[in-house]
């Protein structure tokens, strides 16, 4: 108990960080949305990170009760994940009005998509965590989100919007499912 009192703070501190940065991205599409188009398939991965980060923020909460002792190189690879979820949802939508003059789209197709790859790493990372850590076995939670980083890494690498259109519909109600699941 007494080194979950010192990782419980760290996490959910970069998490709140990471909240903030997404929210800080939503009202940047806000703003600009007079000047610049919008497009809803990055919003759709920004609300994807974010109910993602509450869902681990939620967590946290049992986490002391599944492992009572950790180890400095246990508390390195949970700060890993909530890392990945600031550093994806910092990339996913601009911060500036000045760095989107073009639009949304023109941005996530740009830098945005970018977000996706710690996304799909931080998905990977959970369910090895799980495993590893929490000798949780592999579960349809973990199957979901294994399928999730690959739904993931096709809309990073796919040209056609078409693709990434169908992928995001597709990740949407994945995603819901596994969070469901997971609470």
């Amino acid at each position: 108990m007494e080194e979950f009192g010192m990782i419980a703070p760290v996490l959910s501190l970069i998490l709140g960080l990471g909240i903030t940065r997404l929210l800080l991205g939503f009202v940047t599409v806000f703003r600009i949305r007079n000047s610049a188009p919008v497009d809803w398939l990055p919003l759709a991965w920004a609300g994807i990170l974010f109910a993602e980060q509450i869902q681990f923020w939620w967590a946290i909460n049992g986490l002391s009760r599944i492992q009572s002792a950790f180890t400095f190189p246990d508390f390195l690879v949970l700060i890993l994940l909530p890392l990945l979820l600031f550093l994806s949802g910092a990339l996913i939508l601009p911060s500036r009005s000045e760095d989107e003059s073009h639009g949304i789209r023109e941005y996530f197709e740009r830098d945005g998509r970018y977000g996706l790859l710690p996304f799909a790493m931080y998905l990977v990372i959970a369910v090895a965590v799980d495993v590893t850590f929490f000798r949780a076995p592999i579960s349809g939670v973990a199957s979901l989100n294994l399928l999730m980083a690959v739904a993931t890494l096709m809309v990073f690498a796919a040209r056609s919007r078409r693709v990434q259109a169908g992928l995001t519909l597709a990740a949407i109600p994945l995603m819901a499912i596994a969070i469901g699941l997971s609470i």
